[in-house]
C-alpha cells in the first residue's frame, strides 16, 4: 500500500526518488517466534511490545538486564527468556527475492536500513547474512538512542543521510512507522506481501513507458485477446487497434482484406462459426491499414450506406439477419467516412452520436463496448479527421471527460479516460496515479475489458492494447497538452503521444499480419 506525495509531477516519479529506506525485520529478514522453550509465540511477541524491550532496543539497558526485568514482569524464567530469544535469533533468514529486488533498485540510489534492533541482535545479524553490503548504511535504534515510530529517530536518519524526504521511499511492515515516515513527506510503503511491494517499488522507481514498450516488444506477434471466461481468441479487431496505437506492424498479426473486415482471423469463436464481417472492424481496419486502394475503400463505404436502417443508422453487420446498432460503432464508421470526405452522407448517424454524447447515454457502456470511456476515446479519433465535428462537440466532450474523472474503472478505462483528458487539456492526475500503480511487474498493464459479445455479455481483453493505450496516456499527460488552437496543432500533439517502437517491416508475401 503506497501513498504518493501529490506535490510532485506524476510523470517524473521514476526519476525523483534517489533514496530508499528499508526496515530489516519482517521485510528483508524473517524469523520464527516458535521455540522449544516454555515461552509461547504469543508471549514472545508480547515481550517485544514492552517498555523494557523498547529500552533495550534503544541501548538504555543491557541484554541481561532486559531478560531479567521481562522475566520478573511476566512471571516467567529469565533462562527461558534468554533461550527463547537465542533460538529466535538463529531462525533469522533473509528473503532472497527482496535481496535481488534491492540490488536491482540500487544503481543511482542510496539504500539504507533503519531498524529497531539491539546492539547484540544487530551484531548477530551481521554474522548471519552476507547481504548487508546492499546498504550504504544501517541505522539501528540502539546506536541512535531512538526507535521507530518516534519522530526523533526519523530526524536522526534524515540529518545523517542528508536525504530529501520528498525524494525518499520508506518500506516497513508496521503502519505506525510508515505513517511517521509519511509525516516527513516520504513516500511510505506498507510491506504486506512481496508481490504488492515489488510492483509498487518498480512502478515508483522505473520509467513506466520504457517498461511498457519492452513488454510490447517481448511479446511481439503474441498479443492475443482473451475472454472473461478464460478462452483465448484470435481476432483482428484488437490487433488493428494495437497497430494504430503503436504504429508498429511487427507487434501484430491480422488478416488483410480487400473489402469488409471480419472480427475473427478465422472461424467465429464462442459464436457462430460462419461469422459475418462487421462495419466496426472494417472501419478500424481501413483507417489503420494502407493496403487497400481508394476505389476499394469507397466500394466498402457504399456497402455500409446500404446497411442503414430506417433511422439512417448503419447496422453493425454485413448481414441483414443481424439488425444491431451501437453508438461506438457509429463513431468508428463516421471516422472512416470523414477521413475520406464522405461524412455528410451519414447525417442521421452523426445526429444520433451527438445525442448520445450530450445526454450521456453511454454512461453504462454500450451493447458491444464495456467501458463508458470507449465512446469518448473513439470520438477523439473522429475529431482528428473532422475539425468541424470537433469544434461543435468540444465543449460537451470536455464536460463528459471531467465527469468521468475519479470514477472506478480498470486499466483500459483509466487509460482511455486520461487520453481523452489529455486531448482537451484537462488535469486527470489522480487517475494517472491510479493507472501507474496498476502496472504489472512484467511491464504490461492487467486486464482491460473493452469489447464484449452482444449476445451473452462475455467480455474481451487484450493486454497489448491496454498497455499501448496506457503508455500513450502517460506520455500525453507528461506533455501537459493544452487545448490546441487548430486541428493541425491537435494532430501534432496527438501524434507526439503515440508509442514509438523501432519499426521492423515484415515481408509482404502473406495475407496475415
Amino acid at each position: 500500500m503506497v501513498a504518493l506525495n501529490k506535490r510532485h509531477s506524476l510523470s517524473t516519479l521514476s526519476t525523483r526518488y534517489d533514496t530508499i529506506i528499508f526496515d530489516l525485520g519482517d521485510v528483508l529478514f524473517t524469523w520464527s517466534a516458535s521455540t522449544k522453550t516454555t515461552i509461547s509465540p504469543k508471549i514472545l511477541r508480547s515481550i517485544l511490545q514492552t517498555t523494557t524491550w523498547f529500552r533495550y532496543e534503544k541501548g538504555e539497558i543491557s541484554e541481561e538486564q532486559c531478560y531479567t526485568t521481562v522475566a520478573l514482569e511476566m512471571g516467567i524464567s529469565a533462562d527461558d527468556v534468554r533461550s527463547a530469544f537465542q533460538e529466535a535469533r538463529k531462525s533469522l533468514t533473509s528473503r532472497p527475492f527482496m535481496v535481488d529486488l534491492i540490488r536491482e533498485l540500487k544503481p543511482g540510489r542510496r539504500i539504507y536500513a533503519m531498524s529497531n534492533i539491539s546492539t547484540e541482535d544487530f551484531a548477530f545479524l551481521q554474522t548471519k547474512s552476507s547481504d548487508m553490503d546492499l546498504f550504504d548504511h544501517c541505522f539501528t535504534s540502539s546506536a541512535a538512542g531512538e526507535r521507530k515510530p518516534n519522530i526523533g529517530y526519523f530526524r536522526h536518519v534524515i540529518e545523517r543521510t542528508g536525504a530529501d524526504p520528498t525524494r525518499t521511499i520508506f518500506v516497513d511492515d508496521k503502519l505506525d512507522n510508515v505513517l511517521a515516515a509519511r509525516s516527513f513527506g516520504m513516500t511510505g510503503i506498507l510491506f504486506d506481501d512481496f508481490e504488492t511491494v515489488e510492483r509498487t517499488l518498480r512502478n515508483l522507481c522505473f520509467d513506466p513507458t520504457s517498461r511498457g514498450e519492452s513488454f510490447l516488444k517481448r511479446h511481439a506477434g503474441q498479443h492475443l485477446s482473451y475472454t472473461s471466461t478464460g478462452v483465448v481468441i484470435h481476432e483482428n479487431f484488437a490487433q488493428l487497434l494495437l497497430l494504430e496505437a503503436t504504429q508498429d506492424q511487427s507487434l501484430v498479426k491480422y488478416t488483410r482484406y480487400n473489402g469488409p473486415f471480419n472480427f475473427f482471423r478465422g472461424e467465429g469463436e464462442l459464436t457462430t462459426r460462419d461469422f459475418p464481417c462487421d462495419v466496426d472492424t472494417t472501419s478500424i481496419g481501413i483507417t489503420c491499414s494502407d493496403h487497400m486502394s481508394l476505389a476499394a475503400k469507397n466500394e466498402v463505404m457504399d456497402a455500409i450506406l446500404d446497411l442503414r436502417n430506417s433511422d439512417g443508422i448503419p447496422q453493425v453487420y454485413f448481414d441483414s439477419s443481424r439488425p444491431r446498432i451501437d453508438p461506438v460503432v457509429c463513431v468508428n464508421v463516421l471516422t472512416l467516412f470523414y477521413k475520406y470526405n464522405r461524412g455528410r452522407q451519414l447525417k442521421e448517424c452523426y445526429d444520433w452520436v451527438e445525442s448520445v454524447l450530450r445526454y450521456r447515454a453511454f454512461n453504462e457502456g454500450t451493447r458491444y463496448y464495456e467501458p463508458p470511456e470507449a465512446f469518448l476515446f473513439f470520438l477523439t479519433r473522429l475529431f482528428l479527421v473532422a475539425p468541424d465535428v470537433h469544434k461543435r462537440l468540444a465543449s460537451v466532450f470536455a464536460d463528459c471527460c471531467r465527469e468521468r474523472i475519479g470514477m472506478k474503472g480498470d486499466a483500459l478505462a483509466l487509460a482511455m479516460r486520461i487520453v481523452c483528458c489529455n486531448f482537451v487539456g484537462i488535469d486527470a492526475s489522480g487517475d494517472l496515479s491510479t493507472l501507474r500503480s496498476m502496472q504489472d511487474v512484467d511491464g504490461g498493464w492487467p486486464d482491460g475489458w473493452f469489447y464484449k459479445y452482444g449476445s451473452n455479455g462475455v467480455r474481451i481483453a487484450n493486454r497489448g492494447f491496454t498497455t499501448a493505450v496506457a503508455i500513450n496516456a502517460i506520455k500525453g499527460a507528461g506533455l501537459r497538452m493544452k487545448r490546441p488552437s487548430s486541428i493541425t496543432n491537435l494532430k501534432q500533439a496527438w501524434n507526439d503521444t503515440v508509442v514509438r517502437i523501432p519499426y521492423r517491416r515484415r515481408a509482404p508475401a502473406h495475407d496475415t499480419y
